[in-house]
């Protein structure tokens, strides 16, 4: 982006994430392809491997798609070998996915080599770049904190005056 560009500070720096984030994602598009994996089947790979075992109702939210069809996606994935269903132990009533340990590793692959892509970029800054690329991340790191607790605190408050409500 060129540094004549009209807008806010914002604004201007927002454009410049998208763009990096734009050829990262193409990146991560090809190494997911790489696997034979759809973005889709990536996302619920990295899902289970964040939360570990998961209800397929709770996965189909996560994913905003219909239960049904989170069920065609975990079937075609346990074709594959990459995620298996089991029963919850507590209650047999629900299903959960969870990751095989071919799927763990193809998630810390795909991982490993985005991560490696970053390295590479950083080691491409000189030390001065890197010092401050570091500072600048570790303040947008601290923003990210602030925002999240602000906005769990309001959805606190929310989910409270919903109960108080709902039982009034």
């Amino acid at each position: 982006m060129s540094s004549t560009t009209v807008g806010s500070m914002a604004d201007q720096i927002v454009a410049e994430i998208e763009d990096g984030l734009a050829h990262q994602r193409h990146k991560w598009a090809a190494q997911c392809q790489a696997h034979g994996l759809s973005m889709t089947h990536f996302h619920v790979l990295a899902l289970l491997d964040a939360d570990g075992p998961t209800p397929m109702s709770r996965l189909a939210d996560q994913l905003g798609v219909a239960f049904s069809n989170l069920t065609g996606i975990v079937s075609r994935m346990e074709e594959r070998g990459i995620v298996e269903r089991v029963h919850d132990a507590e209650d047999r009533r629900v299903v959960l996915a969870q990751l095989t340990p071919t799927g763990r590793d193809v998630v810390h692959k795909v991982e490993a080599t985005r991560t490696e892509h970053m390295r590479q970029l950083v080691n491409a800054l000189t030390s001065e770049e890197q010092r401050a690329l570091l500072g600048a991340f570790k303040t947008l790191t601290t923003a990210h904190a602030r925002l999240h607790a602000a906005h769990d605190s309001g959805q606190q408050d929310h989910d409270t005056n919903h109960e108080e409500h709902f039982h009034s």
